[in-house]
């Protein structure tokens, strides 16, 4: 039986509710969950705590089948669906995988299910967002969520966006491809950033992505895609695992890590994946384990929400047990206020915790954690503390989130989607602390001596308040250097840092300002356009129809446009960048003049692949900008040349598409040798 659970959030303490009630509420705690995970892209339970009230249902309707209801959460998948999109009747079935936490009950799931001749599929679970793609004659014409698992959202625009997925496929064929979309760590913390961390997590943002009402933003978004099942009209594959290799010789991308091994193999196996978990680029939550005979599949079947053939092993985080000592909430740059939980001492994950992130004001309430509470914390991903269950909620007062900003004490509002509360004070000494040490930080200019900590002093101090103030402090070098915790040396260091950041690009100023969506990609995109200087920017964006004409530059969309529009007419923001320029900073991109002819001129150019000569492959597009062309990251109508070395991907159905000319590395070595 599955253990007692604390009373969910507006249950009575005390005595448990009669079976009935309590079915009634976590049937509706469960449904409230699912929508603000599948359609409003948001997760204020963990994938344990959420499944642990399942399991709780479940057992009810176990020993209380009378009072089941046909409609249980327990017998239908959470649905995506959104009555802004088209919707389409699925073709295949898109079922939920049955899960568990526990590696012996998945070789249990094994022993009970595989025959002797058995071998088991086993691919990692990547914790994104399901997309089915419907190919017919090899053309991509659908792509569908997986929505309530019947019926899907149609966001085929959107889809072609993503660059590993193949508008035609290599071979005419019917097939029906279920895969996942998500993102590497690495892209989604650069997005992220840029956006002032405005997502908790790479799985929120791509669910949110697939939906976008435009498909000019989805395409600014780091989104992959991968397949991990397939339906042929005609296939003479008699595994999954051979199906997989059918998929990638039509040109779909597959985790190629995925292993086949006998049943009796599974557990040193599963051990094997286990052990690769930290060094991951990508987020997972677990393994798929499938038995890998298509025609076994068929004999076991499936019940109404699962296969039969398969089951999930989901990984359970390291946790660790701690005292939440305070509460604590901060403002960052962009205004957002965060709260995180000051703990007592935790060693988790081979580092010791002291600080995890309560992520906003609904999962507090929902978690119930207050200062006194004795709690569960785990590292999401091997990176984010965070709080992950409330073990005893103690005698302590019900924390309430602030009306005010902590920092300003100005009023906070809420933001559109009503998730986040924001501060809306320009002169937040939180927000503008945190703009300068965003500006300082080594991603950005790079100035030495410039942390977190001396920034909060310089500021304090009233040394330094906006990013211009930077320029002025060798005027204050005397009374620096008789500061506690400074000295001569260290002041030198960030006079220094300070002066070589001066000499910085364009493509690395304008970034570092923290305007936004003007972060190092879009800034790269608008360089390449031919807009090499701030003047050529603010001519554009101050023109009547200047969000039009932005976007009409490949890889701008409208809130991009939009936003640059209205920051770079803001005269506090032209006030800014004007006393950086007579300060000396570099607002004009060099660009590097050639002898060469420009036989490139006119032609717009794209890179895909790898090469022998030009490691890393960008140094050949430098050779298409010497000779006077443009270069741009994904190809489109406007596309002229496609540069396509070995591996090439998606960008080369897309030129195959366009009809672009397609060049390999041999004839674009011959083409530059004679010019």
């Amino acid at each position: 039986m599955a253990k007692a659970k604390k009373p969910s959030i507006g249950a009575s303490p005390g005595k448990s509710p009669a079976p009935a009630q309590r079915m009634r509420e976590l049937e509706k705690e469960i449904r409230h969950h699912q929508e603000l995970y599948y359609v409003k892209h948001r997760q204020i339970l963990s994938d344990r705590q959420f499944d642990r009230l399942l399991e709780e249902l479940a057992e009810l309707e176990k020993q209380n089948p009378e009072l089941a209801q046909k409609d249980s959460p327990t017998r239908l998948v959470g649905s995506d669906l959104d009555n802004k999109f088209d919707k389409f009747t699925h073709t295949i079935p898109v079922l939920s995988l049955a899960n568990t936490y526990s590696t012996e009950e998945a070789l249990a799931w094994a022993e009970k299910t595989c025959v002797e001749t058995d071998s088991v599929l086993v691919e990692w679970k990547v914790d994104g967002a399901t997309l089915v793609l419907y190919y017919e004659s090899g053309k991509l014409v659908r792509a569908v969520t997986r929505g309530s698992g019947q019926v899907g959202d149609i966001v085929t625009t959107n889809a072609l966006t993503i660059r590993s997925i193949p508008s035609v496929l290599t071979k005419p064929l019917n097939v029906v491809v279920r895969g996942e979309a998500y993102m590497r760590f690495d892209e989604f913390d650069s997005f992220n950033e840029q956006q002032g961390n405005i997502y908790a997590n790479p799985r929120n943002l791509v669910s949110g992505s697939l939906k976008h009402k435009k498909s000019r933003e989805t395409a600014l978004r780091p989104i992959r895609w991968v397949a991990f099942e397939a339906f042929f009209e005609k296939s003479k594959s008699k595994s999954d695992s051979q199906q997989l290799t059918d998929l990638m010789d039509l040109g779909l991308p597959v985790f190629e890590d995925s292993i086949s091994v006998p049943a009796s193999k599974l557990a040193k196996t599963i051990e094997s994946y286990k052990k690769k978990l930290g060094k991951l680029s990508f987020p997972v939550d677990g393994l798929v384990l499938k038995i890998d005979s298509l025609s076994r599949r068929l004999d076991l079947g499936h019940t109404s929400a699962s296969p039969r053939w398969a089951t999930a092993l989901k990984f359970e985080p390291e946790l660790g047990e701690t005292t939440v000592e305070e509460i604590e909430v901060f403002t960052g740059r962009t205004g957002r206020v965060t709260p995180r939980a000051r703990l007592a001492p935790v060693k988790l994950a081979g580092t010791t915790v002291t600080y995890a992130t309560l992520h906003n004001a609904d999962y507090i309430e929902t978690l119930g954690v207050r200062v006194g509470s004795r709690v569960k914390v785990s590292k999401r991903g091997e990176i984010i503390p965070a709080v992950e269950e409330v073990i005893d909620q103690g005698s302590g007062p019900e924390f309430v989130f602030p009306k005010k900003c902590p920092s300003c004490k100005s009023k906070l509002e809420r933001d559109e989607d009503a998730v986040d509360w924001l501060c809306p004070n320009p002169e937040c000494d939180d927000k503008l602390m945190n703009t300068l040490a965003f500006y300082c930080q080594r991603k950005q200019m790079d100035i030495a001596g410039l942390g977190e900590r001396n920034i909060e002093i310089l500021y304090r101090e009233g040394l330094i308040k906006h990013i211009p103030d930077l320029y002025t402090l060798g005027d204050h070098k005397t009374a620096l250097e008789k500061k506690e915790g400074f000295g001569p040396k260290s002041v030198q260091i960030i006079l220094d840092g300070v002066e070589e950041s001066k000499k910085k690009e364009f493509k690395r100023v304008l970034p570092s300002l923290g305007l936004r969506e003007l972060g190092h990609s879009v800034t790269e995109i608008l360089i390449d356009h031919g807009l090499v200087s701030i003047d050529d920017i603010i001519e554009i964006a101050s023109e009547t129809d200047g969000v039009e004409k932005l976007q009409e530059i490949h890889g701008i969309g409208p809130n991009t446009a939009a936003a640059i529009v209205e920051q770079l007419t803001d005269k506090k923001i032209l006030g800014m960048i004007k006393s950086l320029q007579t300060q000396g900073l570099q607002f004009v991109q060099k660009v590097e003049k050639s002898n060469l002819p420009q036989t490139f001129a006119g032609q717009t150019w794209c890179v895909t692949g790898s090469f022998v000569n030009f490691k890393p492959r960008d140094l050949a597009m430098e050779e298409v900008k010497k000779r006077g062309g443009k270069t741009v990251s994904s190809v489109s109508a406007k596309t002229t040349h496609l540069l396509a070395g070995e591996g090439a991907g998606s960008k080369l159905d897309q030129a195959k598409k366009f009809k672009t000319q397609i060049l390999d590395e041999f004839e674009f070595l011959e083409l530059i040798k004679n010019t």
